[in-house]
């Protein structure tokens, strides 16, 4: 049994064409702001934009936080809105907060800052 080798130049076309495919699915933001006067950033949260079929995911997923809609603006929105209902809820719960929400809350301590 043979088996023919793939030409690295093909290898390279493949490679460009999967890398142009995943970028225009998907792109890296950072956002400066949660858009709330009460809380503000004290540095940037890299998040994640995914196009999907019409839809627009805004996604920060080192909390597992996600928002979607119709637009890239209303899904960075309603994903600043999330951050903000998490981080409140993790406060007030600290005390029983198991290991997963205990990371999320410190991640979230790392970037939040209360006005």
């Amino acid at each position: 049994m043979s088996v023919a080798a793939v030409e690295p130049d093909r290898i390279s076309f493949y490679a460009r064409k999967i890398l142009r495919k995943i970028e225009t699915n998907f792109k890296i933001i950072p956002i400066n702001s949660l858009r709330n006067r009460q809380y503000s950033l004290k540095s940037p949260i890299y998040i994640t934009i995914e196009y999907d079929n019409g839809h627009v995911i805004a996604s920060f997923d080192d909390i597992e936080a996600f928002a979607y809609s119709d637009n890239e603006f209303e899904a960075v929105d309603m994903l600043c809105e999330e951050i903000i209902i998490l981080y409140r809820d993790l406060v007030e719960d600290q005390e029983s907060l198991g290991p997963l929400p205990r990371k999320w809350l410190s991640i979230l301590h790392n970037f939040i800052q209360c006005n």
